[in-house]
Formats: structure tokens, sequence, C-alpha cells
């Protein structure tokens, strides 16, 4: 028997297509060529007796085989033999294919090529209630689709474009899936693809669950969004609630600041007038009891001012009216200025004020530095009763500590959460004429420089209190500056002095007249620009002392220009204000005006006034 002699009987009995993959296979395992007209090895031949009976079953195999080796034809026995066979072998097939549809979830039907019914299991008659008998092998597929649409409430036209439809995708063979909803509610899915010989397989599936599922899903996702925008539009209104209580919030603290601005102004004219009497008054009277009573006047007047500077300090802190002017300068210098300053005070009252001086240098704003140095002396002189302060450095790496120690009576920690609020006064302190803003004002410089402040305290031993402030390397330029020898110069006189004062507060008039009479100067005295001019009568002063605030919404800066412009000349002026507004001093400034604040020190006033007279002078 020759190879190709075997290759044509597995054609007939496999097919075309894996007869030719049984020899290609077994040229490869065997690395060999098969060759058509030669004889075929028995090894080949009970290879192909093996292959062909996993086809066609073993016995059937063996007897085609023997036939086609011998050549004669076969006994009605081997036919018998191979038809028992087959048979056995396709009720094994049904028996399995039945076996495995009816063990699985989805209701299958199976037609043949001529859509007839062959197969379906026991799930798929549960799904679709068929009467009995109904369903039977060979019925056609066109009646079950009937049925099972009559009960969908659709019309006859309807049913039957829809079953018109689905049995050429079937004839066709063309793949198909959709859903259909039942009158009871249950969601069946259903797809069918085509199988072998023109037959078409379908399954049926219960997604009713699954479809409520999504449902459910859908639903709370709907909630939820409903929720989200409720929950938003809830946020949107509590945050506009917000920036409006904000904004009341901060008209409210702008509100407090201008009042606090204003009245303490207001306060300002009559104490700037008591002061400048007083001050006048101290220089007419050197001895005896009226000289006393006035200094008792200065003293209270001065306790007055302190509170209402006070007042301002906060006002201009909340406004955010200071802009700290930084610098490199030595501390000592804050020492010194501190000691001389308090020295006196603390003597009166039976204290030791001891200053360790410091060679350090430091970047800050000198002048809220200072102040803030001021109130740690201030509250260890009122609470400590007997005993010493201590004022001194602690230097630190990068920082200096300004420390001030006292040895008063301590405060418990409960009260140290406390003393950094506003109008908090403790009951340990001699002096009751504060209003418990010191460290407040503290806790807000410090916060503006960056500053840190701590406190230290021992109940019953007393009290520290300290500010750190970055280091910084010497200015040389100041120390050459500081070394450079000065000629000495007396206080220069003002006798002669053409003075021109402009007030809208008669009181004040009469007490800067008073004051500057004491010191010898010619004084012209004004309570608005057209009154100036037409006391000067053309003739223009030696300088100019104007208030910010004049009548029908004027100010002493355009007042000064303008007595400048008709009378010619740069006329020296001085701005005296109580308003601490910095586009005031700036704009002052920047017309080439000094700026001296409320309650006006004869001193500083007299100071300025010689500086401005220098600069005048080539």
């Amino acid at each position: 028997i020759l190879t190709s002699d075997l290759q044509a009987l597995t054609d007939r009995f496999m097919g075309e297509e894996r007869s030719e993959s049984v020899f290609r296979n077994y040229e490869r395992r065997n690395a060999i060529r098969l060759y058509p007209h030669r004889p075929a090895s028995t090894h080949l031949m009970k290879y192909v007796e093996r292959q062909l009976a996993s086809v066609i079953g073993a016995s059937t195999a063996r007897v085609v085989l023997e036939s086609t080796l011998t050549g004669r034809d076969m006994q009605i026995e081997d036919v018998v033999s191979i038809v028992d066979e087959a048979s056995q072998a396709m009720t094994f097939s049904r028996e399995l294919l039945q076996s495995a549809i009816e063990n699985i979830s989805l209701g299958v039907s199976v037609v043949n090529h001529q859509q007839q019914l062959v197969v379906w299991n026991h799930r798929y008659l549960e799904m679709f209630h068929y009467p009995k008998g109904f369903v039977r092998v060979g019925r056609p597929v066109e009646d079950l689709m009937r049925y099972n649409l009559t009960n969908a409430n659709l019309s006859a036209r309807r049913i039957d474009d829809i079953i018109e439809d689905r049995c050429r995708k079937m004839r066709e063979g063309k793949p198909m899936s959709y859903e259909r909803q039942r009158p009871d509610g249950t969601v069946v899915r259903i797809d069918g693809s085509p199988i072998p010989g023109g037959g078409y397989v379908t399954t049926f599936q219960d997604i009713t669950a699954m479809r409520r599922t999504e449902q459910a899903l859908k639903e709370t996702n709907i909630y939820l969004e409903q929720r989200v925008r409720e929950r938003t539009q809830e946020l949107q209104v509590i945050n506009e609630q917000m920036l409006k209580a904000k904004s009341v919030a901060e008209q409210a603290n702008q509100s407090k600041t201008r009042f606090l601005a204003s009245a303490s102004h207001d306060l300002l004219q009559p104490l700037n007038a008591a002061r400048l009497f007083t001050s006048a008054l101290s220089g007419k009277i050197t001895q005896g009891d009226t000289r006393q009573l006035v200094e008792h006047i200065d003293s209270s007047l001065g306790a007055a001012e302190e509170i209402i500077s006070t007042l301002l300090d906060i006002s201009k802190l909340d406004a955010g009216a200071l802009e700290p002017d930084i610098g490199v300068f030595p501390v000592n210098d804050l020492l010194k200025h501190l000691a001389t300053e308090f020295a006196a005070i603390a003597k009166d009252q039976d204290l030791a004020l001891h200053v360790v001086p410091s060679s350090a240098w430091v970047r800050s704003d000198a002048k809220l530095l200072r102040r803030v140095v001021q109130n740690f002396l201030s509250n260890a002189i009122r609470y400590t009763a007997s005993g010493k302060i201590l004022l001194g450095c602690r230097r630190m790496k990068g920082y200096l500590r300004i420390e001030v120690w006292d040895t008063g009576p301590g405060m418990s920690e409960e009260q140290l959460g406390h003393i950094f609020e506003e109008f908090r006064r403790f009951q340990h302190g001699r002096d009751k004429k504060g209003l418990g803003l010191g460290l407040a004002i503290v806790d807000r410089i410090s916060g503006m420089l960056n500053h840190p402040v701590s406190v230290h305290s021992v109940q019953g031993k007393g009290s520290g209190f300290a500010i750190t402030v970055p280091s910084a390397a010497p200015d040389q330029s100041r120390i050459d500056a500081a070394r450079a020898p000065t000629a000495s110069r007396r206080v220069s006189s003002l006798g002669g002095l053409h003075v021109l004062c402009i007030d809208n507060d008669a009181a004040i008039l009469h007490g800067m007249v008073a004051l500057l009479g004491n010191w010898k100067c010619d004084v012209t005295a004004a309570e608005s620009l057209e009154d100036a001019l037409e006391k000067l009568e053309g003739q223009a002063p030696d300088i100019i002392l104007a208030d910010y605030q004049l009548d029908e919404n004027r100010n002493g800066l355009d007042a000064m220009d303008s007595i400048r412009a008709e009378l010619g000349g740069a006329i020296p002026g001085i701005l005296i204000t109580g308003y601490m507004a910095p586009e005031v001093r700036e704009d002052a400034i920047e017309r080439g005006y000094q700026v001296l604040y409320k309650p006006v020190k004869p001193a500083a006033l007299r100071a300025l006034v010689n500086k401005q007279l220098k600069q005048k002078r080539p």
C-alpha cells in the first residue's frame, strides 16, 4: 500500500485539511519526508489507524484499514460492527451534549438548517412557560418565536416583522444579540450564533437582577448627584454668608479704627493746646507753689497723652498704617536711651534699674523696637513693688535677645495665657491709669517685624520678657560718622524769628503764641489761608507751622503751598497733625515740609524749627 493510498483513506473520513495536517505532523515528529508513490511503512500505517480511530472508532478504523490492505470488500458482519459502534458513538455524543446543556444556567435551543428545533434544555422551558407538548423535535422556530411574542403587547404586523428579521439572520448565519422585557417585568438577554451545517444555537439569560441593580445604581447616582448639588449650593450659601460676615467684621474693624483715630485726633486738639499753655507757663514761672502746680498739671496731661498715644498706636497697627523702617544700628544706642528715660522713673519708685551695655548690632525698625522694650520696662516698673529691674542682651546664633527681668509678683500659668489681650490688666500694679494695651501693642509690633516675643514668670519671684531680633554686621559708615569730630555749637536762638501759625482751633493758636513768645519769636496767628495772607500783608514769614485739618475741607499742605506761591520763595514749613496715615507724611515730605505729630512737645518743635532753618541757609 502506498502513502498516497493512506492519505486518500484519511481524506475520506477526516477531510482533506485535517488529513493533510495528520501527515505533516508525522513528518515533523519523525524528521522524515513522505513521498506519495512510495510504499507506506508499518509505523506509518499504525499511526494512521490511531488517527482514524479518534474519528470513527478503533474497530471501524481497524476494519477499514485491513480492507484497504487486503483489497477485499467488507463483510456484512463488518458493516454491522461499524454501524453499531457509530450508533454508540452518536448516542454517547448526544447524551454528553444534552448533559452539558442541562447543567448550565442559561436557556439553550438549537435548530437545524431547516430552522427546526432539535435540542433544548429544561431551563429554556422554565423561562418561557410553554404549554405541555408544545416543544418537540422538529418544531419550527417560527412557532416558538410567535408564541413568545404574543404576550408582548405588540401588533400582529410588528410580530411578523420581528420574526422575519430573526429568521433571516438565522438563514444567513449572522450572530444576533438583543434584550426583551417581558410583561411580567423580567428582562431576557438573547444571543444567537450559527453552527456548522447551517444550524443555529441560541442562549437565553435572565438578566432581571442585573438590570435592577443597574437601575438602583443609576437612581443612587442620581440621588448622590442631587445631594452633591444641594450640598454645593449649601456650601456656596455658607461661603457667601461667611464672606458677608467677614466683610461686616472688616467694616466694623475699619469703623472702629477710624473712630479711634478720629476720637484720638479730636482729643489731641485740646490736649495739645493745654500742653502748649503749660509749657509757656513753665517758662515764666521758675519757683514756688505755682511752679509745682504747673508741673502737676503737665504730669497729668502727660498721662492723658500716653493713653491717647496708645489708642493711636493700636488704631495704626490695626489699620496697617505703620510701615516698618528696617535698618542696621547698634543696640547700645537703644539701651542708653532707655536707661536715660527710665532711670529717674525707677528711682522715684525706689527700684534699682541695671542696664548692661552691649556691642552687638541688630537689623530692625529702631523706633518700633524701642516701643516694645519701653513697654517691657514700663510693665516691670508698674508691677514691681521693690527690688530691681535688669535690661540686657543675650547673644544667640544669628540673633540677639533683648531681655527685661524684674523682681515683681510674677504670674500664674493662667495669667500668662491672657497677658497679650487688649485691655488686660492685673491687680498688682501700683499705677491704675493704664488701659492694658501695652502688651497688645507689643504683640502686634512683634508680629509685624517677625521678632518673636517670649515670657518667663514664676509667682512670687518675678518675670522676664524678651524679644528676639536678627543680628547684623556693624555699619562702618555709621561708626566713622559717630567718631568724626563735630564743631561745638549752642542751641540756636529763635529770637526775632517771624513764625506764621495756621490752625482752625483758637485754643491751640493761643498756646502756640504763648510758647513761641517765650522763645522771643514774632508770631502771626491765623485760622485760615485767607486770614494768613491778610495778616502777612505781603511779607513772607521765616517759617510756617500749619495744622493739617483746616475748615472747609482744606488742609495745611495746600495752605503752605499757596503762601509760597503768593509770596514767593521756598518758605520752610512744618505740618502739625494728629493723623498718622503714612500717605499724609509722604505727601508732606514730597512737597518739602517736615511733619510733627500731636501732641506737640516743645523740645521737639524747637529742634525741628532749627533743622528747617539750617536747611534753608546756604
